[in-house]
């Protein structure tokens, strides 16, 4: 069985390496490379780096229903397959592979339909998740179910936790279907599309910090989306890593700092911030930010 894979990142990545272990693997598509390093040097992008390093020829559209379609048939592939691939794909490539085209979609589907389910569904404070192998068609997600396999979200999980946990539960379940999808043991099963919820991109706006929110709500969002901002004094502070804590206070007031952490009072308790970044500055933990900021009790993080 030939295949094509599509996807861009490191969730895409781990899944290009366990399908290249079983299947041949004619080509790798991904996003061009967009990334810069903090010396402003482009960097590939995961799958890019994943495909090289096994042989797999790499082709990088613009934009593929315009530059792709043409190469796509000249690959003659038995079946595509997608995760995280970042463009939609129109109906004329979906009909390229005689086995139609195969999504490794990072939610139980029909929940979180879109490009950020993994984020959104710790943002919202699930203490569940999953994959899904689904039958791509034209619309966004919308394709019938050939499997799925339930993920736990632990407490203490961040994006980069859950994506790992999906991009190995992901390829496990891909490579148990295909084979059972091709000889048509696997039936596809479709969507309650009345069930649907939705994981659109995340907004620049959603990376500022509302500590009018409860402390659980600030913490699950920062969780999810990879890192939370709000002011110290007029510059951007980052925040990566927090807990939840007891505390009272004005929303966004800094009730203590110390090599702990820096507490700082929400909606409803406090959230303790262990590792952040102030703007000009690089990422560091709490006592360390603190050997080189002044930071008084009593200041308000806007």
């Amino acid at each position: 069985m030939k295949i094509v894979f599509l996807g861009t990142p490191a969730f895409a990545a781990s899944v290009l390496r366990a399908l290249a272990g079983k299947y041949e693997v004619a080509a790798a598509v991904c996003q061009p490379d967009r990334e810069k390093d903090r010396k402003g040097r482009i960097v590939p992008c995961a799958v890019k780096t994943c495909a090289e390093s096994l042989g797999i020829p790499v082709y990088q559209f613009e934009k593929i229903r315009r530059d792709g379609v043409e190469t796509l048939r000249s690959l003659a592939p038995d079946l595509m397959v997608t995760a995280a691939y970042g463009q939609i794909l129109s109906q004329e490539i979906l009909d390229i592979p005689r086995l139609g085209t195969l999504n490794v979609h990072g939610s139980i589907l029909p929940a979180y339909r879109g490009s950020a389910p993994i984020q959104r569904a710790i943002a919202d404070g699930l203490d569940e998740t999953g994959v899904t192998i689904m039958r791509t068609d034209a619309g966004m997600d919308t394709g019938d179910i050939l499997s799925v396999k339930k993920v736990g979200i632990d407490e203490n999980d961040y994006a980069d936790d859950v994506y790992e946990k999906l991009a190995v539960a992901g390829s496990g379940l891909l490579l148990d279907t295909v084979d059972g999808y091709a000889d048509g043991t696997i039936k596809p099963v479709p969507q309650d599309s009345d069930a649907a919820t939705y994981a659109p991109p995340l907004k620049k706006e959603e990376f500022v910090i509302d500590f009018t929110r409860t402390a659980r709500e600030v913490r699950n969002r920062i969780r999810g989306f990879g890192f939370g901002v709000c002011t110290l004094g007029g510059t951007p502070l980052k925040v990566y890593r927090l807990d939840r804590v007891e505390g009272r206070g004005r929303a966004g007031e800094v009730l203590s700092a110390d090599k702990k952490g820096i507490v700082v009072a929400c909606g409803e308790d406090a959230v303790r911030f262990t590792e952040l970044q102030l703007s000009g500055k690089k990422r560091m933990g709490a006592a360390d930010f603190l050997n080189g900021t002044s930071l008084s009790v009593g200041t308000i993080l806007r």
